[in-house]
């Protein structure tokens, strides 16, 4: 059987890697839990495929597994989701942290992020495959106001349990959110 362990899916920018979610790896690995922090390409080089590539390998090494409590951060949920159907995959609990590029909404970008969010939209075939996900969670910001909507249709769509939090903006470093302790407390919950 496979042992229970932790895997952070890091957002477009990828600081997720060096701010909260190695606070979540030292604390969860001194209770003896594995923490995996998978690196993907970043920014205008992101996408679902190299995305998809990194991920299939810890599926098929077995370390990501039935077991395993998945945590994605922004664009890092629309992968891990896409994934999910594509695979077959059910992971024991998951975490959706601020979601972003789940859906698509009008924008008046005109960067790279425009490209790289087209490709990471989900589909109806992923709504529906995400409808069979147990046991997911959803944590959202008053200062990430602007995508409140997206974050409740979220909530309803994948049946989360939300938590709405003051202060953390888009959980990211550009805000230097280090820790996230009511994470903190879920994960000691579900683990």
């Amino acid at each position: 059987m496979n042992k229970s362990n932790i895997f952070i899916l890091h957002s477009l920018n990828g600081d997720t890697l060096e701010f909260w979610g190695q606070d979540v790896k030292e604390k969860m690995e001194q209770k003896g839990v594995n923490v995996i922090l998978p690196k993907f390409p970043i920014r205008a080089e992101s996408s679902y495929l190299k995305f998809d590539k990194i991920l299939s390998e810890y599926l098929k090494s077995g370390k990501l597994n039935e077991m395993s409590i998945v945590i994605g951060h922004s664009i890092g949920n629309a992968y891990f989701l896409r994934f999910c159907r594509e695979h077959n995959f059910m992971p024991k609990h998951y975490i959706a942290v601020a979601p972003g590029a789940v859906y698509e909404y009008p924008s008046t970008r005109n960067d790279y992020i425009v490209e790289v969010k087209k490709q990471a939209y989900l589909t109806g075939k992923d709504f529906e495959y995400g409808k069979n996900l147990k046991s997911v969670y959803l944590f959202y910001s008053d200062e990430d106001d602007g995508n409140k909507e997206k974050f409740t249709r979220f909530e309803k769509d994948f049946n989360a349990k939300a938590t709405y939090l003051k202060g953390y903006n888009h959980f990211d470093g550009y805000h230097r959110i280090y820790r996230i302790p009511e994470l903190f407390d879920l994960l000691n919950e579900i683990l």
